[in-house]
């Protein structure tokens, strides 16, 4: 086991289409924007950073920016209080869902949302 007890998940990184379109999706949510330019934006909520990066392709870039398969197998999670509230007010915000609030076998109940490039958000909250 590392011992380095400075170590802290701070951010992810998501190469997006186009992070004018990711910046006012994350905005939408809650995410506040700590940084923007044409290229990268920054959002914040409570601390936890994504970086949206638009595709380049520069040679360097390519493979990983360009692949189609990004974010397969992985799943944002957004603890909320309600997740039923949650996914009420997202849809009221114009936002559709990929999924419906269910209560899963390992005590949660999950609804999914893609963000615009696809990745996925799992809101979520525990049953009692």
């Amino acid at each position: 086991m590392l011992q380095n007890k400075t170590m802290k998940v701070t951010s992810l990184l998501f190469w997006v289409q186009e992070n004018k379109t990711s910046e006012k999706f994350y905005r939408k949510l809650g995410f506040n924007v700590v940084a923007s330019d044409e290229t990268r934006s920054v959002v914040s909520l409570d601390g936890f950073e994504i970086v949206l990066v638009s595709m380049r392709d520069e040679e360097k870039f390519v493979r990983d920016s360009m692949d189609t398969k990004k974010g397969r197998g992985m799943y944002l999670y957004i603890h909320v209080d309600n997740a039923d509230a949650q996914y009420k007010e997202l849809v009221e915000l114009g936002l559709q869902p990929a999924t419906k609030p269910k209560d899963w076998e390992w005590g949660s109940r999950e609804f999914i949302l893609k963000d615009p490039d696809g990745y996925k958000l799992c809101f979520w909250h525990a049953l009692e």
